[in-house]
């Protein structure tokens, strides 16, 4: 194991996700549609760094969807 590469593996979880295979194939296919390809994993972690973007912009601006903040 190089060096430092324990102290990273400590401050990463693996989980067991459970995904329809239909989204599998949608994954795979806009990975393959890249002018670099990138392992499964990758796009997902991008995924859901995009996503958690998404809310937390969502609650500093106080918008979510499907509420309008401006009505009582």
């Amino acid at each position: 194991m190089a060096k430092g590469q324990k102290e990273i593996d400590e401050d990463v979880a693996a989980l067991t996700v459970r995904v329809p295979r239909a989204l599998v194939s949608d994954i795979d296919q806009e990975r393959n549609a890249r002018a670099v390809r990138v392992p499964r994993n990758t796009w997902i972690l991008e995924a859901v760094v995009e996503k958690l973007d998404r809310e937390r912009r969502r609650l500093r601006n106080g918008t979510w969807p499907g509420v309008d903040v401006g009505q009582e």
